[in-house]
């Protein structure tokens, strides 16, 4: 027994009787708000131990080329018809990417937005459609005119002959002002659906190489070794590629990722404007906290807008060009630990009391200074 009485002279805490405790206004107005600052200190703390926080890490990505990135697009078109749109992936060199997997869909709309057919169309992407089809004559003629592309005495009796003859004098053709082309395929298609839009949506997965990924219209193919689309002598502004960008995403959803292109405007009420995005696309890497990793893609985006009604080269749509970062960004989910929880809360009342103390202290030996110096008539 004696050697338990011995450890009060261990006691680090030594306490005055309750004689010479003097208890005043100040200290219970101090004790009372340190006491409200403890109790919000551990609800805030309380909080943000049982959150979820995100750290953040940058390092050289050295996952394989030979990975697809899959990117999510939907587009709604305003005024280009769904029969003249055709989808293309290409690689940095201008060549048609090979075996891409893709589910692509293509919705027919009014001038209003609203669906004309009753289900969606699927369509093929890098499709080479350009097929000779003769031209129907409107009439029989002997000798129908060259428009000025040929010397005189010289026939064009069929769309094709006029085509050729302008072709030789390096001229550009309207076949809608042509008398031999009225029946022509695509000046017919043209009129018929010129009122209409379209909404094209689907997956494409590509391979991790720069390129780029284009809606366009005209018969795509290759020639002298580059990606052109034939519209078949109709002038380029009489395409309008207005367009609202619904969706596009690079990779798996996760938590707290951005779409900068989602609910993309561009709208110029007239043709002949090639839109260009051009993006840059960064490898993400998110690690859960019960240990499941995705592997996901963000990216940043610039636009640009071409006019093509100079004659310039180019073609109207819509023109996505990405190429990817040797950087990859993590993230990964982190949750404070028990054991630095309770080192927090502790910190909490003791550093708040010490402060408290520290400050009834003060008031309570200005209060008695003031006081003496009152009594002895001393304050001036």
């Amino acid at each position: 027994m004696s050697l338990l009485w011995s450890l009060k002279h261990f006691d680090a805490y030594r306490k005055p009787m309750d004689d010479f405790r003097v208890k005043t206004l100040s200290g219970g107005l101090v004790t009372l708000i340190a006491t409200i600052v403890i109790g919000l200190l551990i609800v805030l703390e309380t909080r943000q131990f049982l959150s979820t926080a995100v750290l953040e890490h940058l390092f050289v990505d050295s996952t394989t080329s030979d990975e697809r990135v899959h990117i999510e697009f939907d587009i709604t078109f305003n005024k280009l018809p769904c029969n003249f749109i055709t989808v293309d992936v290409m690689d940095v060199s201008s060549e048609a990417q090979e075996n891409i997997n893709d589910d692509i869909y293509r919705l027919r709309l009014d001038a209003d937005g609203r669906n004309v057919s009753e289900s969606a169309q699927k369509i093929e992407i890098n499709q080479n459609k350009t097929i000779a089809e003769p031209t129907e004559l409107v009439q029989e003629v002997k000798c129908g005119s060259c428009y000025g592309a040929a010397a005189d005495g010289i026939c064009c009796n069929t769309c094709e002959d006029v085509k050729n003859a302008y072709a030789v004098k390096g001229w550009q053709v309207n076949i809608e002002e042509v008398e031999q082309c009225k029946n022509d395929k695509w000046v017919k298609e043209f009129n018929e659906h010129k009122n209409e839009g379209c909404r094209v949506y689907g997956t494409v997965k590509v391979a991790k190489v720069a390129g780029n990924f284009h809606l366009a219209p005209g018969d795509p193919h290759q020639a002298m070794r580059s990606h052109v689309h034939d519209l078949h002598n109709l002038d380029p502004v009489k395409f309008d590629a207005s367009h609202t960008v619904n969706h596009i995403s690079f990779g798996k959803s996760f938590p707290g990722k951005n779409y900068p292109l989602d609910g993309k405007v561009n709208t110029e009420n007239r043709g002949g404007i090639m839109y260009q995005y051009y993006v840059k696309v960064v490898p993400t890497r998110y690690d859960y906290l019960d240990g499941r990793v995705d592997q996901s893609h963000q990216f940043s985006v610039t636009t640009h807008k071409k006019d093509l009604g100079f004659r310039q080269a180019g073609l109207p749509g819509f023109f996505l060009q990405y190429e990817f970062s040797p950087l990859m960004v993590q993230y990964e989910e982190f949750r404070q630990s028990l054991a630095s929880f309770l080192v927090s809360l502790c910190a909490i009342v003791g550093g708040v009391f010490a402060m408290a103390q520290l400050v009834d202290i003060t008031i309570y030996h200005t209060s008695r200074y003031m006081k003496s110096r009152i009594a002895g008539g001393k304050l001036t």
